[in-house]
């Protein structure tokens, strides 16, 4: 499966980190392009905080990579599994707390999702949203846009991510809920190795 990325090794890549599998394989994915990684991870209101956070922290100890943590002061609704503009919400925050100088800010996104955040179509209008402010300066990239998610499991399989770290459930902070879509997505993914 080939990544969706112009990565460019002397480029600060800001990693937008969730706790999950997605976002955590940025980590591995852009580390052996000898990238300057800073992770950035957004208190939205979501019920999950409490457990993302814990995950940040430990995959910023594993992998040694900085990680910000930002109270955006705003809950982000969610309505049926979908939180309603939260990528472009949490890609507009980063881009406007970046320092003045060119950068990459990167997602987890994938394939297999009905949402038109997880699309090119999404990227294309979120990077002409951000020339406009920057100048170009500033790039979106999403290198799992064509993964499925057993593909970015797969991946993280074989770079000996510690999937175990990780945090998915989008309704709980400690235990996971075992019921939402994310920690679905979870169970079938472990049942298959």
């Amino acid at each position: 499966m080939e990544a969706h990325t112009s990565i460019h090794s002397k480029s600060t890549i800001h990693l937008l980190l969730g706790g999950g599998i997605d976002s955590s394989a940025l980590v591995p994915f852009y580390l052996p392009r000898g990238a300057d990684i800073k992770g950035i991870h957004f208190n939205y209101g979501q019920p999950s905080f409490d457990g993302e956070h814990r995950s940040i922290v430990a995959l910023s100890r594993y992998y040694e990579i900085p990680v910000t943590t930002i109270n955006l002061g705003l809950s982000i609704t969610n309505t049926n599994g979908e939180y309603h503009c939260r990528n472009a919400t949490l890609i507009f925050a980063a881009a406007s707390i970046l320092p003045n100088e060119p950068g990459i800010l990167s997602v987890g996104i994938h394939a297999g999702t009905p949402y038109y955040d997880c699309s090119l179509s999404f990227l294309k209008d979120i990077q002409r949203l951000l020339d406009g402010y920057f100048g170009g300066s500033i790039q979106i990239e999403a290198p799992f846009l064509k993964f499925t998610k057993q593909d970015i499991y797969n991946f993280c399989h074989e770079k000996k991510i510690p999937v175990e770290i990780t945090f998915s459930c989008e309704y709980q902070s400690n235990v996971p809920c075992g019921e939402c879509p994310s920690c679905i997505d979870r169970r079938m993914l472990h049942a298959t190795t």
